[in-house]
């Protein structure tokens, strides 16, 4: 995984699920069509999803703005995690979100922070403890951005 700042400003990371856990929802391309053909969005509303086997997948290119937690997704980068149900989400999926995270961390120096889309929104979304998997501190920044282990396992 290389990420790469975009040439906009970002100073925090919204990540969310995608309240599925059906194996035909495993795709980009299937929340695509649902922001797309559901919503008429230009495009997906995340800049990356990852799938139950740990595979990341590009979303809306960094250069824009996402389309994710509305009235906050100025300044931000969104990353959604395939799942609805706590128990389905894995180990793969938490060991690609830590290190995506870890790059994204380094890239702007420690300077960002992460946040669920809850935090902005009345949705549980997301559902599994991400301030434990990625080791978030009381300001939702990462506790060890140099580790290259995930904080927790699933």
């Amino acid at each position: 995984m290389q990420f790469v700042k975009p040439d906009r400003p970002v100073d925090h990371v919204f990540l969310h699920c995608s309240a599925s856990d059906d194996p035909d929802h495993d795709d980009i391309a299937t929340i695509r069509a649902w922001h797309v053909d559901g919503n008429g969005w230009s495009d997906v509303g995340y800049h990356y999803f990852i799938r139950k086997d740990g595979t990341l997948q590009a979303g809306r290119p960094l250069e824009r703005i996402p389309a994710a937690q509305a009235g906050n997704n100025l300044g931000s980068i969104a990353i959604c995690l395939h799942g609805l149900a706590l128990e389905n989400f894995t180990d793969a999926q938490y060991r690609t979100l830590a290190a995506l995270a870890r790059e994204i961390d380094r890239a702007y120096s420690g300077r960002v922070t992460f946040h669920g889309h809850r935090e902005v929104s009345a949705k549980a979304c997301p559902v599994f403890p991400y301030r434990t998997v990625l080791g978030l501190d009381e300001n939702g920044r990462l506790a060890d951005p140099w580790s290259d282990d995930p904080p927790v396992a699933a």
